[in-house]
């Protein structure tokens, strides 16, 4: 797969005007059935999208309130002794800026020194001090393990399984190079692998750290918290279909003799790996408790460059799952219908972004209609809406339900993260300030979000681009920074 930079992504105005008349084609052929249709298939449409937030909003509102349940992880049993070996994948390009704090965090893990290895691999075309930082790392601790990487290619997936190459642990840690463990999470980690032979992963919490760094990484951070606590939990504790999407997780090494290493075709082998291991008839277990503190993009470039990769990394994944896991006689009926719903949102998106003018159509025309002002004198051109029965012509919700609708759509991501904000602080989490006003202005971010899925499916759908992997750029990416202050681009994040 080819990679690169998220610097080296540049704005056209000729490719945007293609991708928005192309768009608009796509959306004509949606309302074409309108053309007979007008008022049904209007009304199909938009009932079809308000119907499909609820259903992921009230997801959200749903997992967030599960989630205040305590992560159970088991009482770990074992001697210092008799600990498993773990390995520590960490792959890394141009990471000087994030580096020396996993690398630290890493020192300061709770757990036997002649049971840890950690296998820094990074990339001979480094531009920055990445080599240097790895190699003094391996030269000052005899834990850590300097590996070079100089192959062709590259994106998280054949970063990790060259690295993998050199893990000679029971149990293989994957952390991104941004990473930070809390010193306990290889012991709560190991734990699960211990309690049942089943589990094959352990997904824990990446919680973002860097709210202050822009506008746009406040949001991401409050928007990654709610996934991180919220849904990917509520998954565990509803024992459906779980998912270790994210910058760490744990493995037993026999995962990989039995379902290979990870996929190097997809943009989120995460989720790809996710699914194999559901549908082999394994366990993955989802436990909040095991934490990696995370930096969130902090610029549009990076922001869009990681995004874009997720979602169409997604939709791939959804192509290939959508249908099959649901079949799956491995899994449970819960975890299958789990499956379904995810992968059907996975997609859902789109249509909402393309429906959604129909219905902000409506509900302007719907304001100006009831004007004392402008009604009389749309009355007067023959331009004033009839309404049957009270239902407008747009949806099949009378106005008061459409409008309480509306309500709960647009007050649910800040109940979700306010949910989320009080289980931290009830486990000992802190939150910035900012982090509560940036809730009640997620929709705007989800709204940009839904622009990003648009792109990600004309590139994948309509003009069938190759997939290509944007690194994601660091904060204030310099190339000799050595402190999270600095940052880069990374070729594995």
């Amino acid at each position: 797969m080819k990679v690169e930079t998220a610097e080296s992504q540049t704005f056209s105005y000729r490719r945007a005007l293609r991708y928005i008349a192309v768009a608009l084609c796509v959306m004509g052929a949606l309302y074409l059935p309108a053309i007979i249709f007008p008022d049904t298939w209007f009304r199909v449409l938009t009932t079809v999208m308000l119907v499909s937030l609820l259903g992921l909003t009230g997801r959200a509102l749903v997992s967030a309130l599960l989630s205040f349940k305590r992560s159970e992880t088991p009482e770990l049993t074992l001697s210092d002794t008799k600990l498993p070996d773990v390995s520590v994948l960490v792959p890394a390009y141009n990471e000087a800026a994030v580096l020396p704090d996993t690398i630290e965090a890493c020192r300061n893990l709770d757990y036997p020194a002649e049971k840890l290895e950690v296998i820094l691999c990074y990339e001979r075309d480094s531009v920055d001090e990445t080599a240097a930082i790895c190699e003094n790392a391996a030269a000052d601790d005899e834990r850590f393990k300097a590996v070079e990487r100089d192959e062709p290619g590259g994106g998280k997936a054949k970063a990790t399984n060259y690295a993998l190459q050199y893990a000679t642990g029971e149990v293989i840690a994957s952390i991104d190079a941004d990473h930070r463990f809390k010193p306990d999470a290889i012991r709560r980690a190991v734990a699960w692998f211990d309690s049942d032979e089943d589990i094959w992963c352990v997904k824990g919490r990446c919680y973002g750290d860097n709210p202050r760094d822009s506008l746009l990484a406040l949001h991401a951070t409050v928007e990654r918290h709610i996934a991180e606590k919220g849904d990917l939990f509520a998954r565990e504790v509803l024992d459906g279909f779980t998912i270790f999407g994210g910058g760490q997780a744990f493995f037993r090494a026999e995962m990989f003799e039995q379902l290979g290493d990870f996929d190097e075709s997809v943009l989120v082998e995460d989720i790809d790996m996710s699914s194999k291991i559901h549908d082999a008839g394994k366990q993955l277990r989802v436990d909040p408790s095991i934490v990696t503190f995370e930096e969130n993009p902090a610029t549009l470039q990076s922001w869009w460059s990681q995004r874009k990769r997720w979602a169409r990394g997604w939709m791939q994944v959804a192509f290939r799952y959508l249908f099959r896991l649901p079949r799956s006689r491995n899994m449970s009926v819960r975890e299958r219908f789990d499956a379904a719903f995810t992968f059907a949102y996975a997609l859902m998106p789109v249509l909402v972004a393309f429906t959604f003018p129909i219905l902000l159509f409506d509900m302007v025309r719907d304001i100006v209609v009831h004007n004392t002002v402008t009604a009389p004198i749309l009355t007067d051109m023959g331009l004033r809406t009839t309404l049957q029965n009270g239902v407008p012509t747009a949806t099949y919700f009378s106005p008061l339900v459409r409008n309480a609708l509306w309500t709960l759509l647009a007050l649910s991501p800040a109940v979700a993260a306010c949910m989320v904000f009080v289980q931290d602080y009830r486990d000992g989490f802190g939150h910035d300030g900012l982090e509560a006003f940036a809730s009640f202005t997620l929709w705007v971010y989800l709204a940009l979000q839904s622009i990003v899925y648009v792109v990600s499916f004309l590139d994948e759908v309509i003009f069938e681009r190759p997939s290509i992997y944007v690194t994601t750029a660091r904060v204030n990416s310099q190339a000799n920074s050595g402190s999270k202050t600095g940052g880069t681009e990374s070729k594995s994040d």
